[in-house]
């Protein structure tokens, strides 16, 4: 197979779940713009990320990279709750406490919760263990519990 279609194959398989990962994380607007420059960093590195065991977690940091890049040049940008596909009226006290949760944890919770990905896709694709998932979610889950119940 040439470099060009294994890539493309890459491409087309993988580049959506770094999409969700990181729109689940940093929003809508900024999480396709982080997607896109990893697909990108990934073209143009291609000889070394396609040999990769987990290219996917590997282009997940060179996304986290830009983004700390980009939040040092500019002001944060807050989290915008990208429409989750099979819910149709969630409740706007949910998407602003989600808003409040750190950007790993919530990343967690919207793709357990709300996509269905297994605790090891979520894993593999923010390249860390099991465990911290787990860890991340139940936190979140937890600080979204107490956020919700003592909203005003």
């Amino acid at each position: 197979m040439s470099h060009e279609a294994e890539f493309e194959r890459f491409a087309r398989t993988e580049a959506e779940r770094l999409r969700r990962v990181l729109v689940a994380q940093h929003g809508v607007d900024l999480g396709n713009d982080l997607a896109s420059d990893a697909i990108a960093y990934a073209w143009e590195h291609w000889d070394r990320v396609g040999g990769l065991t987990n290219p996917v977690g590997y282009l997940y940091r060179v996304a986290q990279t830009s983004g700390r890049d980009r939040r040092r040049r500019q002001r944060p940008v807050p989290f915008l709750a990208e429409r989750p596909p099979d819910v149709e009226h969630a409740d706007p006290a949910l998407a602003q406490a989600l808003m409040r949760l750190a950007p790993v944890p919530r990343a967690c919770v919207v793709l357990v919760h709300v996509y269905g990905w297994s605790y090891g896709e979520v894993a593999e694709s923010l390249n860390v263990s099991e465990a911290s998932i787990r860890n991340h979610l139940h936190r979140g889950v937890r600080k979204l519990r107490d956020l919700l119940e003592n909203k005003s």
